[in-house]
C-alpha cells in the first residue's frame, strides 16, 4: 500500500469517529439514576429553581411565577405534566458529577434544546 492510500484510509477512518456532543464530564443518565437524583431534591438553574417531589409533584419557580405540575420517569428519559396541559414531555438526561459539590444536571429536549442546573439532592 502506498503512503498516499494509507493517508487516505487513515483520514477516512478519522471521519467515521462520532463526535461525541455532550462535554467529557457529562454522562447519560438511565432512568433509575434519574429517579435517584431528583426524588426530593432542588434544582438551580439560570434565574428559576425547581423541587421534585418524592410523590412526583414538582413546582417549578420563575421569578414571581410559580407552577405546579407532575413528573415522572418513563424508560430512560425525565418526564413532566403542566396543568392545564394534559400532554406529558419527555426528556433525555445527563450529568456531570466532576464536582460533587456543584453536580449539574442537563436536560435535553428531542429537538437537541438544553437546560442546564446544578443539583441539590434530598439532604444536602
Amino acid at each position: 500500500m502506498t503512503g498516499h492510500a494509507r493517508t487516505f484510509l487513515f483520514a477516512l477512518g478519522l471521519l467515521s469517529v462520532p463526535v461525541i456532543s455532550a462535554p467529557a464530564a457529562e454522562v447519560a443518565m438511565k432512568g433509575p439514576e434519574i429517579l435517584a437524583a431528583l426524588k426530593g431534591a432542588h434544582v438551580q438553574g439560570d434565574g428559576w429553581s425547581q423541587d421534585f417531589d418524592d410523590g412526583g409533584a414538582t413546582s417549578y419557580t420563575r421569578g414571581d411565577s410559580h407552577q405546579i405540575g407532575r413528573w415522572d420517569v418513563r424508560g430512560d428519559q425525565y418526564c413532566s405534566l403542566w396543568p392545564p396541559s394534559d400532554a406529558w414531555a419527555c426528556y433525555a438526561m445527563t450529568i456531570d458529577s466532576s464536582n460533587p459539590a456543584h453536580e449539574q444536571v442537563t436536560w435535553i429536549s428531542a429537538e437537541g434544546s438544553r437546560s442546564t442546573a446544578h443539583l441539590i439532592r434530598k439532604g444536602q
